[in-house]
């Protein structure tokens, strides 16, 4: 177990000094999140929305934003290597899994960054009201979580493909639209402070992350090996 998880750390090390030198992914998820924010705010803002209609309206431009941003910047967790020309030499020197579980990591820490950074953005500039910091917390980062994992494994399918951008999002959307659908419930929820909706959406999306996790765990050692 150890020896996986410091061969996974290295992939997830290697991607990282690759991302710092080229910025690629922070580069596309940071402009697209931050240019969508700036425009959401000066059209709706905070005041041209009915109090009654903020808690729903407000969670689901939130994660739109986090959703969108993710499918600009992590479709290219495999295809640098393909591009590059050396995923037969990390073929050669990691096991699938330990791979899955680099790349994984590493998607799962840039959204994590994205998040730190526009979510405090997002809460002043569109007046959103937080009644439970801790409940939010949770449901980014199961949310996170499962965004990551699901776009890691469609990643990795279409890697190869010529027109990979189109098929990532057609093979992303309907995997994560119940995602969306649970993680707009929770912060809703999570706005409105009721901590029996936050459980409930919780419940969901760390059972989606479970199920896709599993089946990344059986498709990725025959999608990277093919």
């Amino acid at each position: 177990m150890w020896r996986y998880l410091a061969e996974a750390g290295a992939v997830f090390a290697k991607d990282m000094r690759t991302e710092l030198r080229t910025r690629v992914a922070f580069n596309a998820l940071g402009l697209f999140a931050i240019t969508t924010l700036a425009a959401v705010s000066y059209t709706i803002g905070p005041y041209r929305i009915a109090e009654a209609d903020r808690p729903y309206l407000l969670s689901a431009l939130l994660w739109i934003v986090i959703f969108f941003a993710a499918m600009a910047g992590l479709d290219r967790s495999f295809v640098k290597e393909e591009d590059s020309h050396t995923a037969a030499l990390l073929r050669l020197s990691a096991r699938p899994l330990v791979v899955w579980g680099g790349k994984l990591l590493f998607n799962v820490v840039v959204l994590d960054l994205l998040m730190v950074i526009l979510v405090p953005l997002y809460v002043v500039l569109m007046g959103f009201e937080v009644r439970s910091i801790t409940g939010l917390v949770w449901i980014l980062l199961a949310g996170g979580y499962t965004l990551a994992v699901t776009t890691t494994i469609v990643a990795a399918i279409i890697a190869r493909a010529s027109s990979r951008g189109a098929l990532f999002s057609v093979l992303s959307l309907p995997l994560l639209l119940p995602l969306l659908i649970f993680v707009i419930q929770g912060t809703r929820a999570v706005a409105e402070g009721s901590a029996g909706g936050v459980i409930s959406a919780l419940r969901a999306v760390i059972s989606l992350g479970g199920v896709m996790t599993l089946v990344s765990i059986v498709l990725f050692p025959a999608v990277w090996n093919e």
